[in-house]
């Protein structure tokens, strides 16, 4: 069975993003494609419900298309040709070794989220995050997690949910307690939106009877291809983990940001009582911690994997792993930037500086561009808009004190920090266009 890769990732460039040549784009090839295969498997799924579902079944689905389609515009998803080339082998010997697994028209993408984790939308669209590449450390791990959600499509768990969703929803309970909320004297609106909000279908959620079968599944599939089956149990165990501290990197603060003629002052790193919100929990990224654990109850599913199934441990097959680990690395650097999220960025070019992971050009030239921009946003009074105050709530030690210190700085020591960071790198990155900006920039706040 010759096997059609419909990967809609980065097939050739598509562009070239600023600074340091980081090669991505937030744009597929061609968006009439994807929204043409979106239309057809749409109406396809709506035509497979009965008289009585199909009215909600295609509200639901046509409100996930469009809702689909916005993440795409709204730069959710990245094209990369590094990381493309790395998935695409993997899917390649996924489908080689599973002949059965009709593969014509899935498309695979990857969310620009740092969360480590995956998704089956169940119409043959797949995503994963970019956090996932930096949590592996081998294609094996990648491969158990590609079989993992190649078989929550194969076993419909998507379209099972919906069902069962619909059947709830044309429930008479719920149709009295609509009833109910619609006779309401007072607050009646108020009343029917929260009772449809409750009932409100999310594709993405799992139960755990749903996981133990896609792994169960999934294994059955990874078991068939050339990879290290003990994959399957070290990438769970990994995911289990990631419910804890995601910026665990030193960054190391004093020593990027003391001078010879401008010290580091402790006082940029104290905590105030004003700095703190202790009313409300820290949501890092915009997720819940919890939606770290989209997929529930590892242990238990590590333990049926052992029960089950022979696992055996062969060679790893590393690959090109570093390289695309790299290239997330630097991806994540642009896709802050892009999201305004200056503290994460600070924290990113300072731990990869820290590991002699970032090319040191590169580095001044981000460094020089941040304290730049944090001046401006400072000048303006806009300056909260991009970095919110310290959360006693949250666990993020490193991510607390670059907040702490770019919340504590006032605009004077912005000047000397952002004239003496620039003097001290300027040997290095004399030929960056960007970095002499940002140096000519600080040059001109000096003067006086």
């Amino acid at each position: 069975m010759k096997t059609k890769l419909l990967l809609f990732l980065l097939l050739s460039y598509f562009g070239t993003c600023q600074s340091q040549n980081y090669k991505f784009s937030y744009s597929p090839n061609s968006i009439d494609s994807l929204e043409n295969y979106l239309t057809k498997i749409t109406n396809n799924k709506i035509n497979e419900f009965g008289t009585n579902q199909r009215k909600k079944a295609k509200e639901i689905l046509l409100e996930r298309k469009v809702s689909f389609l916005k993440d795409v515009e709204d730069s959710t998803f990245i094209f990369d040709k590094t990381i493309n080339g790395f998935l695409q082998k993997i899917l390649t010997e996924v489908y080689h070794s599973n002949p059965q697994i009709d593969t014509k028209d899935f498309y695979f993408l990857i969310n620009k989220s740092l969360i480590p984790n995956a998704a089956c939308y169940g119409n043959g669209i797949f995503s994963i995050n970019l956090g996932l590449f930096s949590l592996i450390e081998n294609n094996d791990e990648m491969a158990f997690i590609i079989c993992h959600e190649l078989a929550h499509y194969i076993l419909k768990h998507n379209d099972k949910a919906l069902e069962e969703y619909l059947e709830t929803f044309n429930s008479k309970d719920v149709k009295q307690q609509l009833n109910t909320a619609s006779n309401k004297k007072y607050g009646r609106r108020s009343a029917v939106t929260l009772l449809l909000k409750d009932l409100k279908f999310n594709f993405m959620k799992r139960s755990r009877s749903a996981e133990t079968r896609a792994d169960s599944l999934g294994f059955t599939m990874f078991n068939n291809t050339k990879y290290n089956k003990q994959a399957s149990i070290n990438i769970l165990k990994k995911l289990d983990m990631t419910d804890g501290i995601l910026f665990n990197n030193l960054t190391d603060l004093k020593q990027n940001f003391t001078f010879e003629e401008y010290p580091f002052k402790e006082v940029w790193i104290e905590k105030e009582d004003k700095m703190f919100d202790t009313t409300e929990s820290v949501n890092d990224l915009e997720l819940d911690k919890d939606s770290l654990k989209t997929h529930p109850n590892i242990p238990l599913r590590i333990e049926n994997l052992i029960h089950n199934y022979t696992i055996t441990t062969t060679n790893t097959t590393k690959n090109e792993i570093e390289l695309v680990q790299k290239k997330t690395s630097e991806n994540s650097i642009k896709i802050f930037f892009d999201d305004s999220k200056l503290d994460f960025a600070l924290y990113q070019l300072l731990s990869l500086h820290k590991k002699n992971e970032l090319d040191k050009k590169a580095f001044n030239s981000y460094v020089a561009y941040l304290l730049k921009k944090v001046y401006v946003l400072k000048e303006k009074h806009v300056f909260g808009k991009y970095v919110g105050p310290v959360n006693s709530f949250s666990e993020e030690k490193y991510i607390n004190e670059i907040r702490l210190f770019l919340n504590n700085l006032e605009l004077k020591d912005l000047r000397k920090i952002g004239y003496y960071f620039c003097q001290k790198n300027e040997l290095i990155s004399k030929d960056d266009t960007e970095f002499q900006d940002a140096y000519t920039f600080f040059k001109s706040l000096n003067k006086n």
